[in-house]
């Protein structure tokens, strides 16, 4: 009896997705777990709908996640990975290598903000073959197709991708831009891919508290009704881009000042589908600016109401857009289950907000802070000291409105943050040339210089505001209840900040260089400032 001929069974092609650390666990500090890898979930739909395998490696939730990543790798397509500036750059590039170490014939993609800014530092290394630069889903569809065209990793394939726009490769020792990608509407792309994630294991890291000396990192005030307590926290991006062209950024190039939203009812309905599945009681938007458009805004809004989606929800907005909503927008925003919005001021004065390119005129950072107060709605404030080209009497303004804000609106948190140049901001050029930016040329250095030692180096800002920015920064968490406890000696210590931000008292704080040393003293503490 002969036996027909043999079926040959298509092998299913696989591609490995690694978000890498957010944090680097050498300094104790802790990654806030609401974080999810929104990076990646929004381009592995992408490959499933070409029939391919996704394997999805989180440093957050696996312990070992270098051994997850080498094993996945076996029998392999492709490597794909992205991060933003921080300890990821270092902590992806460690993993990277070794992929191509026990994979050298693997190809490796890049994409997220900071391989898009600096596509070169990638492509001049052993642990990349392209970057995609911006928005990536369409992008990354495109390279998965041209694998599969062009079968074993060679010449075939560098051609392929060399006809994708959207993406910088290294050709001949030249870096090459493949032109410039058109943005896709987020209505257009298919949801992401929530279920490679066990969203159980963020909802448990969740729980975790930092030891003594140490802090959960990116973590954001919880809801009045819910603080004390645990709950479960989701992120989401609703939108791509920016419309701001903040010239200390680098969305405006990357991203050519586009900003793409789901339709709210459509950001609706799919929140209310994976609520119903895994249920979570606050939603941190990711966005880059949720709140842009206010029709949008209201909309989502009325449909969380409309749902009977009893939520907490918080992210980002401009002090522009606050004042120009109108009450009712406002007050909708709170009965949605909003508890959170924040902000970036960015400078005090007119003068440097026009060096920006931010445009907040004077008033409306307080009547922002205002609004969302007397509505009981916390604000996350930011402002920046030290730009290119800013005057020292400018420094001071911004060091002591943030007082002004923090002492004035208790419900608002104020941080304040020396210039740190962005890759791909117009204010690069002039931080490297003019103010002898020390830039980074390794992996390491873009991880570990620019995370934690965010104060290794000051720009034009001189010693006398550093010290008052010193001590600001040393007193602002104990007005807000951060430090200490609940005890009559950190009281004490929480009045005594309160009274120092609101009459500007900055010299001889000598009751909290007391307790930090006696803190000290009973172990490490974070070394993040």
């Amino acid at each position: 009896m002969t036996s027909g001929p043999a079926v040959r069974v298509q092998r299913r092609r696989k591609v490995v997705l690694f978000l890498p650390s957010r944090v680097d666990p050498s300094i104790g500090d802790l990654p806030s777990a609401d974080l999810l890898p929104l990076e990646l979930l929004h381009i592995a739909p992408m490959a499933e709908r070409l029939g391919w395998e996704v394997v999805l490696v989180d440093a957050m939730t696996e312990p070992d996640y270098l051994e997850q990543v080498l094993s996945a790798c076996e029998g392999a397509d492709l490597f794909g990975s992205s991060c933003i500036l921080g300890y990821q750059v270092w902590d992806g590039a460690m993993v990277g290598r070794a992929v191509r170490e026990r994979f050298p014939r693997l190809p490796m993609i890049w994409g997220g903000w900071f391989p898009s800014a600096i596509p070169q530092l990638y492509l001049s290394s052993t642990i990349c073959d392209a970057v995609c630069i911006g928005q990536g889903e369409m992008v990354f569809e495109d390279v998965l197709k041209a694998i599969e065209a062009a079968g074993p990793r060679g010449a075939a394939l560098d051609k392929a991708l060399d006809g994708i726009s959207g993406l910088a490769v290294m050709r001949e020792g030249q870096l090459v831009s493949t032109g410039r990608r058109a943005t896709v509407h987020l209505n257009e792309l298919p949801e992401p891919s929530f279920h490679l994630i066990e969203l159980q294991k963020y909802y448990d890291l969740q729980r975790r508290t930092a030891t003594f000396g140490h802090r959960v990192r990116n973590k954001l005030p919880s809801p009045h009704h819910l603080e004390g307590r645990s709950f479960r926290g989701f992120s989401y991006f609703s939108s791509f881009g920016c419309p701001e062209p903040c010239s200390f950024c680098c969305s405006p190039e990357l991203a050519g000042r586009r900003w793409v939203a789901l339709d709210a009812d459509v950001l609706v309905d799919r929140l209310a589908v994976i609520h119903k599945q895994d249920p979570f009681d606050v939603l941190r938007f990711q966005d880059a600016n949720f709140g842009v458009a206010k029709k949008r805004m209201a909309d989502f809004c009325q449909g969380l109401l409309d749902k009977g989606l009893n939520i907490s929800w918080n992210g980002t907005i401009e002090i522009k857009q606050i004042c120009q909503y109108d009450r009712d927008t406002l007050k909708l925003m709170k009965r949605s289950g909003n508890h959170l919005m924040w902000f970036g001021a960015e400078a005090a004065t007119e003068e440097t907000q026009g060096l920006m390119r931010k445009g907040i005129k004077d008033g409306q950072t307080d009547e922002a802070m205002r609004r969302m107060h007397e509505l009981d709605i916390k604000s996350g404030l930011t402002y920046i000291i030290g730009y290119p080209g800013e005057t020292v009497e400018s420094m001071y303004e911004t060091i002591f409105q943030a007082a002004e804000m923090k002492t004035r609106y208790p419900s608002c948190s104020v941080e304040v943050f020396p210039y740190r140049p962005i890759p791909g901001s117009e204010f690069w050029k002039p931080s490297v040339e003019q103010n002898a930016y020390p830039v980074p040329t390794t992996f390491e250095q873009w991880g570990k210089f620019f995370d934690y030692k965010f104060n290794s180096w000051w720009g034009v800002v001189p010693p006398e505001v550093q010290k008052v920015w010193s001590r600001f920064t040393q007193m602002a968490p104990w007005f807000d209840g951060l430090a200490g406890g609940r005890g009559p000696v950190s009281m004490i210590l929480r009045k005594s900040a309160g009274a120092r931000l609101r009459h500007r008292v900055w010299k001889a704080p000598i009751e909290f260089q007391a307790f930090d040393l006696i803190r000290r003293s009973m172990g490490p503490v974070s070394k993040y400032i």
